[in-house]
């Protein structure tokens, strides 16, 4: 475990682990934010004291199942996984946190159910299961079935964010560095749903989020906005690398909170404590991949990039890998990755989602 210089270490809550029920995060659950009660659509739904509850226990269910304890508080409850957009790490993530807690899945695949109203899904869903994953491309659909919705409606990922990715990221960088507030997380490449969820939940954590991508690919200006107001009200901030494209995005936003900086990845990796990349041409942008991958070339994750972090910094990458684009094989195998860390803590994060929300829901009409 790194402890880096300037940043306190804070105790290990995995050194004393019991084999009881959920602590108070299952018993707490989310705060309702926006009309959607016990919902989780972008993590703004939590509070940094929640989310530091969650982390908490998703550390403890870790350290739990290596020990080979398992706990059964969902037992009798049943979670529903709909897909509309193909799934590796979600499915299988999921489908093992709900099995581990007792529960059971079913799933949904787009190609084998008719349209419908996203509305109705929820509806029908609602006789049928305690909660619902869905994987999809417009957010829209996930605010729609949450608010008419009963039960937890939970983002697996959408075009516009990926949160549980992200959590599953805090988790990693926690275990790694033992406190978030004062870490420098870079993020190198296409301003997707991963750089949004990053910019809305990150900082709040105190971590000083800084950001380089070309011209064309910048994040959603009204999601940085969003994440500009919410970063001036924690310890952490947001720098753009990215030129005058950030400029016009942040205008008036730009505040103690956030800053745009000359340069672009030397300059933002430059003393940072994790570079994070993802693929340049994500799901539904095949069409466009030849300009991306042009666009992307200053951007790839490799050993000259690398040189420019502090010491004990490490790599980060959502998976899936197109290595040799924005990632070369070096930095993928290299000692200082997370990346397989963080995919596995995809598993404990969503476990404890799913203690905090679904543990008192209930099927019954």
């Amino acid at each position: 475990m790194h402890k880096l210089a300037g940043i306190s270490g804070a105790n290990s809550v995995a050194s004393s682990v019991a084999s009881s029920g959920a602590n108070s995060v299952a018993s707490s659950g989310a705060s309702s934010v926006g009309g959607h009660a016990g919902s989780f659509l972008t993590g703004e739904e939590f509070s940094k004291k929640e989310i530091d509850q969650l982390l908490e226990l998703a550390d403890q269910l870790k350290v739990e199942r290596r020990r080979g304890i398992f706990r059964t508080q969902l037992a009798g409850k049943t979670l529903a996984l709909l897909f509309d957009k193909p799934s590796f790490r979600t499915k299988l993530s999921f489908t093992i946190a709900m099995q581990e807690l007792g529960g059971a899945v079913v799933e949904s695949l787009a190609q084998d159910r008719k349209k419908e109203d996203p509305e109705d899904l929820a509806r029908v869903l609602n006789g049928y299961c305690h909660g619902i994953v869905l994987r999809t491309h417009e957010q829209s659909t996930l605010e729609r079935m949450a608010k008419v919705s009963r039960f937890p409606i939970l983002n697996g990922l959408s075009d516009t964010h990926h949160p549980c990715q992200i959590l599953a990221d805090l988790l990693t960088l926690k275990q790694k560095f033992e406190n978030l507030s004062g870490l420098i997380l870079t993020y190198l490449g296409d301003g997707n749903n991963i750089l949004h969820s990053l910019l809305l939940l990150a900082p709040q954590m105190g971590i000083h989020l800084r950001y380089a991508c070309p011209e064309d690919y910048q994040p959603d200006a009204a999601i940085l906005k969003r994440a500009l107001r919410k970063a001036e009200e924690t310890k952490g901030s947001i720098t753009s690398y990215s030129g005058a494209s950030a400029s016009r995005a942040l205008g008036a936003s730009a505040s103690g909170a956030s800053c745009l900086a000359a340069g672009g990845p030397a300059e933002a990796a430059l003393g940072s404590h994790a570079l994070y990349t993802d693929v340049w041409t994500s799901m539904g942008f095949e069409s466009e991949r030849t300009a991306r991958e042009t666009a992307f070339q200053a951007y790839q994750l490799n050993a000259a990039l690398f040189a420019h972090t502090a010491p004990g910094a490490v790599i980060m990458h959502c998976l899936p890998m197109e290595k040799e684009k924005e990632i070369t094989s070096e930095m993928a195998n290299h000692s200082a990755s997370v990346i397989f860390q963080q995919s596995e803590n995809r598993l404990h994060l969503q476990k404890a989602l799913l203690c905090t929300l679904l543990v008192n829901a209930d099927s019954t009409y």
